[in-house]
């Protein structure tokens, strides 16, 4: 699997404007992970215009020095200095090029308010909304990026062996999440891919939970969400852990949320869609008797966001699976009152199958 340049990104956008029912001949980009994979660009701030002969990137004042050496094969363009930014710039871009008569952009990512004045700049363009354009390219990786998201994967794992001595009786959750996140941008992380959710006792019934002053206690179940941000690609791994002590039920519970997760793993495969391999997990876990403890979908894709495209869920059969697909597989029982178990892999689909990225054990452990 190569590892794709900013040039073959770029053909690979223009080919799927091209192959639309009704071709695009430009297209603006206005989201910062889909910049990003087009043109390589780190910064904070950009828009990128692409048409079969251009590809313009433009920027303000202080990124102009880094596009310049991240963005290969686009032409720079800097805002106007004052209040016009980029709304005067892209109505500079659309009066020098009166060939342009129908302009894409990202539908999701553009407000109605964005939209109307972006219409009030240049009245004689036809505005066409897209969904998903570079998205749907995003989600089969390229070696690179699945070397980026082993990184982040390697140092979340690091980090959570560097503090899962904390695991005891009296450390309060949010003291738990805060040395985990110190942990991974210690070791190399640029950021958290998320909030990290820490979830003891019965709040783990909450499978987005806040961390906040309880103390875990002997008995509790101790839910860990986390994940690591390393070159631009995120990592989500997710663990159940007894503290001092479990009971029979506990360890019936983690014992199907873990089958349920096996099971479906062994499900992943080329041409399967995300609905067949949620529902594996569901239907296991739904014979078991906790179908309605498990409200959310078995998995999401992994990439550039946290969440980089369509998953494993119920209305997943939109998905086909294909290589080079990196997602989660996460089933999870919560029950109110009693708490909750979630274990969460990275999983990267293959020729044949798929492969497990995360490594940490996901057996029960109690520490």
């Amino acid at each position: 699997m190569p590892v794709e340049t900013s040039p073959a990104r770029l053909m690979k956008v223009r080919e799927a404007l091209a192959s639309r029912e009704v071709p695009l001949l430009a297209f603006l980009l206005t989201d910062l992970d889909n910049i990003g994979y087009v043109t390589g660009f780190t910064g904070s701030t950009a828009q990128v215009i692409i048409t079969p002969e251009e590809a313009l990137f433009i920027t303000d004042s202080r990124y102009t020095v880094q596009a310049a050496r991240d963005c290969v094969g686009f032409t720079l363009m800097e805002t106007p200095r004052g209040s016009g930014g980029y709304g005067e710039a892209l109505q500079n871009v659309l009066k020098e090029r009166p060939a342009i008569q129908a302009l894409g952009f990202e539908a999701a990512n553009v407000t109605v308010a964005a939209w109307e004045k972006l219409r009030e700049l240049s009245p004689e363009v036809e505005w066409v909304g897209t969904e998903s354009i570079v998205e749907n390219l995003r989600m089969v990786k390229d070696a690179g990026e699945i070397a980026a998201i082993r990184r982040a994967i390697a140092v979340a794992e690091a980090a959570f062996l560097s503090v899962k001595h904390l695991l005891v009786p009296g450390t309060r959750e949010q003291d738990f999440a805060l040395e985990l996140e110190y942990a991974m941008r210690r070791g190399g992380a640029e950021g958290t891919a998320f909030e990290s959710i820490v979830a003891s006792g019965t709040l783990g019934a909450r499978p987005h939970h806040h961390a906040g002053p309880r103390p875990f206690a002997v008995g509790d179940f101790v839910t860990i969400d986390w994940g690591a941000s390393v070159d631009g690609y995120n990592s989500d791994i997710t663990r159940t852990v007894g503290i001092g002590a479990v009971t029979l039920r506990q360890r019936e519970i983690y014992a199907v949320v873990l089958e349920a997760q096996r099971l479906a793993i062994a499900a992943v495969r080329p041409g399967a869609n995300g609905k067949e391999i949620d529902a594996v997990a569901r239907d296991y876990i739904t014979a078991q008797g906790f179908g309605d403890a498990f409200g959310h979908s078995l998995g999401h894709s992994l990439g550039r966001d946290v969440h980089d495209g369509p998953g494993l869920s119920i209305r997943g059969e939109g998905l086909i699976l294909a290589p080079g697909m990196v997602l989660t597989v996460e089933p999870g029982i919560y029950l109110e009152d009693w708490g909750g178990v979630r274990i969460e892999e990275d999983i990267l689909v293959t020729e044949t199958g798929c492969e497990v990225l995360t490594s940490l054990p996901n057996g029960l452990e109690v520490v």
